[in-house]
């Protein structure tokens, strides 16, 4: 059997699993679908592998042969095949064009779901399979230069398209809620919008209530209830936004923090692009009452009044 029609069978075992509610056969839709998509991919790169090399773009091992001819050429070895970073690798070398992020995203929840059956919920799985119909649909429509719908067959891919589409009516739901409040910050509203639901791993958090006050707002996970005040969810979603823009500025060789202690609140939710604290309303910048300059987000302290520099200069005159 070829590598593609495993690749099918595999999403079309997902996708039969995915119409049952019973949490195995969901954890077993998320697997068999994952499978799939690499399958898929693996079939790209035997197709790219040159005649007689033994399919050698999708070998772990790699050799080279001196042909008769004199001439060395590669030629893969064993059974094992290629994981996903490696085939990201040559995709990357060989200018095939993937989403990554979605593909990471599937393979993170697929990863979580060994590990925690309690927190497979059919809200996140739909949210999986909207990310796995994007990234099936590009790929085989651009890469492969086929038609979806055909290599599936229509009952499959109605089931992977009416999925999707249930998940992103209820995400664009989610999202029109939180936008009926003023959050004061873009970044805390963004962060938001990319929380994750710690119990059951979905992202259909919408907003709960209609507060008068801001401080009064509450949010909760549609899928299983979790519920956030607004201190909660602050802390949280800056929480998020923290490792990511940490990341961000590492991979671009930018050290500066993007959050601080709040010299008000004391909480490190002090956002350094906007000079303002959402937890408790204090806004800067903050400027050194000696030198006049403001003060990096790194050195602000509770009743901090003074640069790093300058208090290194006044201690030094005591």
């Amino acid at each position: 059997m070829s590598i593609l029609q495993n690749a099918v069978n595999s999403i079309i075992i997902g996708l039969e699993d995915l119409e049952s509610s019973e949490e195995r056969r969901l954890v077993s839709a998320v697997r068999n679908i994952h499978a799939g998509i690499l399958l898929l991919f693996k079939h790209k790169l035997a197709e790219l592998s040159p005649a007689g090399s033994d399919e050698v773009l999708i070998k772990d091992t790699v050799l080279p042969i001196i042909g008769e001819d004199g001439r060395i050429f590669w030629t893969g070895k064993g059974k094992k095949t290629v994981d996903v970073r490696q085939i990201q690798e040559r995709f990357n070398s060989l200018g095939v064009r993937v989403d990554w992020n979605r593909v990471e995203a599937i393979q993170k929840y697929r990863n979580d779901i060994e590990h925690y059956f309690s927190r497979t919920h059919p809200d996140s799985v739909r949210k999986l399979v909207s990310d796995c119909f994007i990234v099936i649909r590009d790929f085989v429509r651009v890469n492969l230069g086929m038609d979806p719908r055909d290599l599936l067959g229509d009952d499959y891919w109605n089931i992977l398209v009416s999925t999707a589409e249930v998940y992103q009516r209820e995400k664009e739901e989610c999202l029109e809620s939180l936008g009926t409040v003023d959050w004061q910050s873009q970044v805390l509203l963004e962060s938001i919008k990319k929380m994750i639901c710690t119990e059951c791993d979905s992202d259909l958090i919408s907003l709960e209530n209609n507060p008068v006050e801001l401080s009064d707002a509450q949010l909760k996970c549609r899928s299983c209830g979790k519920t956030w005040d607004y201190e909660e969810a602050v802390e949280e979603a800056l929480s998020l936004y923290e490792s990511r823009e940490k990341s961000y500025r590492d991979y671009k060789e930018e050290y500066s923090e993007p959050l601080g202690n709040c010299p008000s609140c004391e909480s490190n939710t002090y956002i350094g692009e906007e000079n303002y604290c959402p937890k408790c309303g204090a806004g800067g910048p903050y400027i050194c009452k000696r030198c006049g300059n403001e003060i990096l987000i790194e050195e602000l302290v509770i009743g901090g009044d003074y640069c790093s520099w300058c208090e290194h200069m006044m201690s030094k005159d005591d």
